[in-house]
């Protein structure tokens, strides 16, 4: 996947907020037909029985085993088939995930279905649970649950970079990415950046963070900082090289590496090669126990 979309959906993910007000197991009526336009995404995981959806245009067959995400803000019915009870597990969340929506940007499938529904299933009486827990705890157990069935869903859903190219946004700031990778060992002014995208600088630097999670000065750092982990991940070179490769200076480097990672350049070289020495042999020794 292009540096640009997966910087973006990383991104997305990175702010991924979710405000769950509901979630239950329900059995409905036979033949029971429900219309509404809700304000808030809706997840279903099918169990039992069968039914219909019609969202907008498009109408769907449900049967045990789908997991649906159903946007909100379109008009939608849902049908139960005439002699049949439907069981489903189910949640209302809003997400708020800056000013594009994450799920129309993705191109998302209504339903998908799971090749482990057993699991999805528990993650649902896991969010169940927490919702009707008391507990200090209860907000983290929610949001654990709640993010464990979206990773589910897109896992599942097969969301790629071909959803993605067709967005006049992300085009603008492909250029921008790729300048700034091309030019990391040297200075990057976001004049240069907003001439690539076309915009004033005053603008972009606002168009920038929307997309992007960072204000322009701020990602720059980033991706210097991450390329110098790397580099550093190797051994044929020094610090002095790449502090170079990173347009820094020495000092420069370690002091802002070290407020990065909270390890100097050399610290983290160090741990990087004995953590792989460590998992290296712990593989060979399970390996060989088999």
């Amino acid at each position: 996947m292009k540096l640009t979309y997966k910087t973006i959906i990383q991104n997305y993910f990175h702010r991924f907020h979710a405000e769950v007000s509901m979630a239950a197991f329900t059995r409905t009526n036979p033949g029971i037909r429900d219309q509404s336009t809700p304000e808030f995404y809706r997840f279903w995981m099918i169990q039992e029985g069968g039914g219909r959806l019609q969202i907008g245009g498009r109408c769907l067959d449900l049967q045990p085993g789908q997991l649906l995400l159903v946007p909100p803000g379109t008009r939608q019915s849902f049908t139960a088939e005439n002699d049949e009870t439907v069981g489903l597990y189910w949640c209302h969340f809003r997400a708020t995930i800056g000013d594009m929506d994450m799920f129309e940007l993705l191109q998302l499938p209504i339903s998908v279905v799971p090749s482990e529904p057993e699991r999805v299933a528990g993650l649902f009486c896991r969010l169940i649970d927490a919702c009707h827990s008391t507990a200090l705890t209860r907000e983290l157990h929610i949001r654990s649950a709640m993010f464990e069935l979206l990773a589910c869903y897109l896992e599942y859903g097969g969301f790629g970079e071909s959803s993605l190219r067709e967005n006049e946004p992300l085009d603008k700031i492909d250029h921008v990415l790729q300048y700034i990778e091309e030019h990391l060992s040297g200075p990057i002014a976001v004049e240069d950046m907003a001439r690539l995208a076309y915009l004033h600088p005053n603008y972009f630097i606002g168009y920038f963070k929307n997309l992007i999670g960072y204000a322009p000065a701020q990602y720059v750092l980033y991706r210097r900082l991450e390329r110098a982990k790397e580099l550093l991940e190797r051994k044929d070179a020094s610090i002095s090289d790449v502090a170079r490769a990173v347009g820094m200076q020495n000092h420069y480097l370690s002091r802002m590496f070290r407020h990065y990672t909270g390890l100097t350049p050399s610290r983290y070289r160090q741990i990087y090669h004995q953590t792989a020495a460590h998992c290296e042999q712990a593989a060979d020794k399970e390996d060989n126990e088999w």
